[in-house]
């Protein structure tokens, strides 16, 4: 009976050091996977940081993030406006398949989303600042969130922390960082986290300005701001439609017909970002003292461009650079610093993300993950150019698809969204042609190229757009 009774116990404790040593195991799985912090500034241009040899813009801190990782300047958006920009980075996939193509539609989730998928693994995942999605957080999968919705003034917004609403005062931005430090000092430390960081700036406000700090203004006098080449917007080559579309209306309406106007507002928006980089600074400073940032990745990506009147316009959607390249850098552990010129999406970031920890990506992502790149690899087969899906009416634009090469781009204009009709071409040599002043789709010695960027498109087209999306929108 005693012999029974203590092979029970040895049995007993024997299991209870397995579970133990399980136990251990899985916790220093997850101790040793990395943390991951998203940042998405907001209308953020590819060429408002330091890294793109931007001698006039401020940004100190986002420089120093460059300088310590890999900035990639070939960044560009799957569509540039922000709720579809969100759910491509949320979901890995176009907005004909993600179901997000404007800024009302809701969000179709087959595959999981990036915080589902984490949360899943184990990941705390959490979201601050600007949230521009008709979902919730929760329902997107994330644990903790403490965010505002869409348009808000720069000063003095109120947040939704996990269901309840809070007053902050100062800054949006500023509070968006105070969130997200309020919450890593109390996280649970045994779990990997994942931090979404939305900045709102430099979005405009809701009155539809740039209410930045006196003395970050002072930092950009307009006597040292060049006006754009093409600020007249005689849309020479463009759409016909442009020259009385809301783009090229509103520019009108901010006073873009004078020079003085768009360099009011050119310095708003400096300023803005400027004001912006000192936020994010605040919230790196924060890894860094804490010491989190030897296991954190840092992605900083912009959600979208903004036309400051090039072209005579303004806002973004259109598929011009200033719409849709972003800036982007990495940082963290294993990161080669310094530059590479791979043509990367916002659709990369959720399968760059599940690699950094740990996890397949399923092959229903349209995206590719960057973690061979940051790692300073060769990477072969990497995509020679980058699709750009606009197909519904939206901000006073036509549908329009573009595909665009580290060379050559082409848009194609539709009558409506079933994208049948073709209504206008443009063809930019973008190495000639920076600022896309000369189309030349009609120049019969470049009729090979087009036809060669015509079939890029084509088999674009038909490997990330949705068709029965287009037929099931009803729009």
């Amino acid at each position: 009976m005693k012999l029974s009774v203590y092979s029970r116990i040895s049995k007993s404790l024997t299991a209870m050091a397995v579970l133990l040593a399980l136990a251990a195991v899985c916790r220093v799985a997850a101790e040793s996977r990395p943390n991951v912090v998203v940042i998405f500034t907001d209308d953020h241009r590819w060429d408002a940081v330091g890294a793109s040899r931007n001698s006039r813009i401020q940004t100190p801190n986002i420089d120093r993030l460059s300088e310590n990782g890999l900035y990639l300047p070939n960044a560009f958006v799957t569509l540039s406006i922000c709720a579809p920009s969100r759910a491509a980075l949320l979901t890995g996939r176009y907005g004909t398949h993600n179901g997000v193509v404007d800024m009302q539609t809701d969000l179709v989730i087959e595959e999981g989303t990036l915080a589902q998928r984490l949360g899943e693994a184990g990941y705390e995942t959490s979201v601050f600042g600007k949230w521009h999605l008709k979902a919730t957080p929760e329902r997107l999968g994330f644990d903790y969130a403490s965010t505002f919705y869409g348009l808000v003034p720069y000063w003095d917004v109120e947040f939704k922390r996990q269901g309840t609403e809070i007053a902050t005062s100062g800054f949006v931005d500023d509070a968006t960082t105070e969130e997200a430090v309020r919450y890593l000092e109390r996280k649970r430390a045994e779990q990997p986290f994942f931090v979404w960081y939305n900045s709102f700036a430099p979005h405009m406000d809701n009155q539809f300005a740039w209410p930045a700090r006196a003395q970050t203004l002072d930092k950009y006098p307009k006597s040292n701001l060049p006006l754009p080449r093409t600020w007249e917007g005689e849309l020479l080559g463009k759409p016909p439609y442009l020259s009385r579309s809301r783009p090229r209306l509103r520019a009108l309406e901010y006073g873009y017909a004078e020079a003085e106007s768009v360099l009011d507002h050119i310095q708003g928006y400096y300023a803005s970002v400027t004001d912006m980089d000192s936020a994010v600074g605040k919230l790196m400073d924060y890894l860094r003292h804490s010491g989190l940032a030897d296991d954190t990745y840092v992605i900083l990506m912009g959600d979208n461009g903004w036309f400051n009147s090039e072209h005579g316009l303004t806002s973004k959607v259109l598929a011009y650079e200033e719409s849709i390249r972003v800036p982007m850098i990495v940082a963290g552990p294993e990161v080669q610093k310094g530059v590479r010129d791979e043509l990367v999406l916002n659709i990369d970031i959720m399968p760059t993300v599940l690699e950094l920890a740990g996890l397949e990506a399923s092959d229903a992502l349209q995206g590719r993950s960057l973690v061979p790149i940051m790692k300073g690899e060769p990477v072969s087969g990497w995509r020679e150019y980058i699709y750009y899906e606009a197909p519904f009416p939206q901000h006073g634009t036509q549908p329009h698809l573009a595909v665009r090469t580290k060379e050559w781009k082409y848009i194609a204009t539709y009558d409506d969204s079933s994208l049948q009709a073709l209504q206008f071409e443009e063809l930019y040599h973008l190495e000639s042609d920076p600022e896309e002043q000369h189309n030349l789709a009609s120049d019969i010695t470049l009729k090979r190229i087009l036809f060669e960027m015509r079939a890029k498109l084509e088999e674009a087209r038909g490997r990330y757009t949705n068709p029965d999306r287009l037929l099931d929108s009803g729009k």
